[in-house]
């Protein structure tokens, strides 16, 4: 089972969603500082809530409660930044490069590595003119082994690190990090800018939530995610 984060009226002060990256220091006795990648990177987030009114905090109690530590999973992005800043106030007005209603995806998608291992994303299906800003999120979804069609229950993101405009055709290449696992996102996964998610395990020793008070109000709440990054 997967969850979605409560739809609370208080909602979250703050998400950091970052890179966690498995490496390790090599320093040589010449004082050159090496470095030995031990792991793919995956997405961490940490969900800041301040001023919770009673209702929002049964609802956090309730979605911690049914997370069950770190059994379930939850689907979580950047609240912040749930679609491309230059266009914050909505995407499905816009009209695809080669006709039809943009619904907020790609229609195709390559990644190419160069020999610095910087990761160029080029998407095609957009509309002319996309604009796609550092932090914008690319999400990437599709579907578990066995599961039935359109349930999407395999999500990851790449940040875009640089910025670009689709050209008349609808098609644009950005850097993005971290680099798409080919072995574990197929070909076939959709591209798409609406809400791009992850899906997060939840870190329990690094979760609180403040004590409720007689008012039923909270004050405060951390909630922290790793990102479980499945085929």
């Amino acid at each position: 089972m997967i969850l979605p984060l409560p739809e609370t009226p208080s909602g979250i002060a703050r998400v950091k969603l970052e890179i966690q990256r498995v490496d390790y220091g090599a320093p040589e006795a010449s004082g050159r500082q090496g470095g030995v990648q031990a792991g793919f990177p995956v997405w961490g987030v940490r969900l800041e809530l301040d001023r919770i009114d009673p209702v929002s905090a049964d609802l956090w109690s309730a979605f911690i409660d049914r997370l069950r530590g770190r059994i379930r999973r939850f689907y979580c992005g950047d609240s912040a930044r749930p679609r491309p800043v230059a266009h914050a106030y909505g995407m499905l007005n816009l009209t695809r490069a080669g006709g039809g209603a943009f619904d907020g995806a790609a229609t195709g998608w390559s990644q190419t590595v160069d020999a610095d291992g910087d990761a160029t994303i080029t998407l095609s299906g957009l509309p002319a003119g996309f604009v796609l800003t550092p932090r914008d999120l690319i999400g990437f979804k599709w579907d578990a082994d066995g599961a039935a069609a359109g349930t999407f229950e395999r999500r990851t993101v790449a940040r875009c690190v640089t910025s670009a405009v689709a050209d008349e055709g609808g098609e644009v290449s950005i850097i993005a990090e971290p680099p798409l696992d080919t072995e574990l996102v197929p070909a076939g996964a959709i591209a798409h800018f609406d809400d791009p998610l992850c899906v997060m395990q939840q870190v329990p020793e690094e979760t609180d939530l403040a004590p409720v008070g007689e008012a039923g109000t909270m004050s405060s709440g951390t909630i922290v995610g790793i990102q479980d990054l499945r085929p």
